[in-house]
């Protein structure tokens, strides 16, 4: 290897530069516990516990050096980890947790295990309780913190929390600054979940980054808590107060509750998007800000460009993102995007939009993404329209790349001047789909299999020992199929069910569920 030298007075001055950026930088995300599992029966060792964290924008966070404890143990997340607006990070005791395990739909692949990283304050039990206790009259806290020991996110089941001990955290090898604590002695207000004492418990948030819990869910540790139909107890809207920046602009966002005593005061994060290319990155501009008179917060002296908002409740959680544009003085009369919408469908992604002053544009662009970064056209739709108002507008998109995609729209006035819309994150892994109901289950197991094709499936269901105990064939139809396994005679006890296609390449599907 060669030997460089370095200019140690250049080195000095890069090194206060770094230290003054971490200084006044404020956070570019808000990140959360998003569900835990300290239940780890059927089987399954105290190492199969996890806790997700999830990162809910506006921007991305780099959570190296964060710490996450317990009150007696604590696990430091190694250096320069980012997290992406909308990315979870899962932390177990093992790499990798069956899906027989506990409570969880899939088998769960840790982003950190914390029995290898050695980045804990010390050996963490792998027998017994394990690093979170479980249930019996205990009420277990699990606290985020950041590098400084900032509370960054405390939950608990209910209060008083247990008794906790000082804790010196890991270094990681000497790439995080060690911290001595008690939480005993910290000044913490726990968001308390509010379920009843037990063993055999795991906790979700009903909908990410929420301030409501459930207790035994079917828990999907790396993936969304959301399910159709469930809303917030808060809910948020945007009125522009003024939409030009002339010379700057404002927005007032009005917060709706049934009670504010919780929610206020309100903080947030507003992200700006300084270079213009729709995506918040960790170059963009960022400002935090607490606002403690309910019911709305104001936001005045804003530039021309786009924003991005994230909001929080006091005790850190209701969780809302809004995105929004204020527009250039001199554009009086702007073209100004009001909405935009991605739908995945089985065979194609259903693009909305929505345009004030569309009499002005010249053609819109939908631009797709594998990375988010690198944008490349996929559809370019022209419109003579004379609308003076409001127009919406709907395309179909059939050609786009397998997997996670970003997709965002540009519209251009008959200027040929450019806007971007938010990007939308989807994933369209083609091929099965598949989830099944209810779960635990005594009589009837529903099964919904989504395909973009039609074909013949074969099911079978087997036991823990491997043994087949029914089986059969399904025609499925392009959609959504309904299907019924009969497993009332089935003893009680754990099962597998494969879904694999017939006469197709596409990979075969295995759940898990319970006989009761």
């Amino acid at each position: 290897m060669k030997t460089r030298y370095l200019n140690p007075f250049r080195h000095i001055l890069a090194l206060l530069f770094f230290l003054l950026v971490k200084l006044v930088c404020p956070a570019q995300g808000r990140v959360v516990i998003n569900e835990y599992m300290p239940w780890t029966l059927n089987g399954c060792g105290a190492t199969s516990e996890f806790i997700e964290l999830l990162n809910f924008g506006p921007g991305p966070v780099n959570i190296g050096c964060y710490i996450l404890t317990d009150g007696d143990f604590s696990v430091t997340i190694p250096p320069n980890t980012i997290l992406q607006p909308g990315e979870f990070y899962v932390i177990s005791g093992q790499d990798s947790i069956a899906y027989t395990c506990a409570n969880i739909d899939s088998a769960v692949h840790s982003d950190l295990n914390w029995n290898t990283c050695n980045c804990t304050s010390g050996s963490i039990p792998t027998t017994g309780d394990g690093f979170l206790t479980d249930g019996g009259t205990a009420n277990e806290q699990v606290v985020l913190l950041d590098p400084a020991l900032k509370i960054l996110d405390a939950v608990a089941r209910s209060l008083p929390v247990e008794t906790s001990s000082s804790i010196t955290t890991s270094t990681v090898g000497g790439q995080c600054t060690s911290q001595t604590f008690d939480l005993d002695l910290m000044s913490i207000n726990y968001e308390t979940i509010g379920e009843s004492a037990g063993r055999g418990n795991s906790f979700a948030r009903r909908l990410d980054g929420d301030c409501g819990w459930v207790k035994d869910p079917q828990q999907s540790a790396n993936a969304t808590n959301n399910t159709p139909g469930d809303v917030s107890s808060v809910s948020y809207s945007l009125t522009y107060t003024e939409v030009l920046a002339c010379p700057k602009g404002s927005i007032v966002i009005s917060v709706n509750a049934s009670s504010y005593t919780d929610i206020f005061p309100m903080h947030y994060t507003l992200g700006f998007d300084s270079d213009s290319d729709g995506v918040f990155e960790m170059t963009d501009q960022y400002t935090t800000g607490t606002d403690s008179t309910a019911s709305t917060i104001p936001l005045n002296d804003l530039v021309k460009g786009n924003y991005s908002i994230t909001l929080a409740s006091d005790k850190g959680c209701n969780l809302h993102t809004i995105n929004f544009t204020i527009l250039d003085c001199f554009t009086l009369l702007a073209l100004h995007l009001f909405s935009f919408e991605a739908i995945q469908h089985p065979d194609k992604i259903e693009c909305k939009w929505s345009l004030d002053n569309a009499w002005l544009l010249g053609h819109t662009d939908i631009e797709i993404s594998t990375n988010g970064f690198s944008f490349q056209k996929a559809a370019v739709i022209t419109t003579h329209d004379t609308t003076s108002g409001r127009k919406d507008f709907r395309y179909f998109l059939s050609n786009y790349p397998p997997g996670k995609i970003f997709l965002r729209i540009a519209f251009y006035d008959k200027n040929d001047n450019a806007q971007l819309s938010k990007v939308i994150v989807l994933n369209n892994d083609k091929g099965l789909s598949c989830r099944l109901w209810p779960n635990p289950v005594h009589n009837d197991l529903k099964i919904e299999v989504a395909t973009d094709k039609s074909s013949l499936v074969n099911y079978q269901v087997f036991n823990n020992d491997n043994r087949l105990l029914a089986n059969g064939i399904w025609h499925i139809y392009q959609g959504i199929n309904m299907e019924t396994i009969p497993v009332s005679r089935l003893p009680k006890g754990n099962y597998r069910l494969l879904i694999t296609p017939v006469n197709s390449t596409s990979p075969a599907t295995l759940l898990g569920f319970i006989k009761l």
